[in-house]
Parts: C-alpha cells; sequence; structure tokens
C-alpha cells in the first residue's frame, strides 16, 4: 500500500525532475541523479533540491519522488 502511495509521487515532480529520474537506470546514489541532472542541463533549483536528497541508494524513480516529496511538503507528524 505504501507503495501505491509513493508511485503518485512522481506526477507530483516538476517535469524536469521527471524527465531526469526517467532517464536513470536504478539503482543509484544520490550524487549519480546529481550528475545526470547536471548532465542534462538542470535548472539550479532542481539541483538544489536533489542536493537534500538523503545520501544513500535509491532503488526506483517513485523512492526518490517520495523522497522528494517530503523535501517540498516537510515530514508529516
Amino acid at each position: 500500500m505504501e507503495n501505491e502511495t509513493k508511485s503518485g509521487f512522481i506526477t507530483e515532480l516538476p517535469l524536469e525532475a521527471q524527465k531526469i529520474l526517467k532517464n536513470m537506470d536504478f539503482p543509484v546514489k544520490r550524487n549519480e541523479i546529481i550528475a545526470q541532472a547536471k548532465k542534462s542541463g538542470a535548472l539550479p533549483d532542481i539541483l538544489r533540491e536533489l542536493g537534500l536528497l538523503p545520501d544513500k541508494q535509491y532503488n526506483s524513480a517513485e523512492e526518490v519522488a517520495g523522497e522528494l516529496h517530503m523535501i517540498y511538503m516537510g515530514v508529516p507528524s
């Protein structure tokens, strides 16, 4: 059930972030996501947000989207 909720987060991301994640071969680490974003000419705001991701391995675009959702919205209390 948690995966169903997280999968919806990817459509809430800025279009540029969605494109970056769609072009990634998972699993990847945060620095690989940032490197791909830089290569694709991502806007500074997107790079900043990706830099806020926890430094860990991500197994899917949905997992990254879930983390970005928490960055955008804050952790629910």
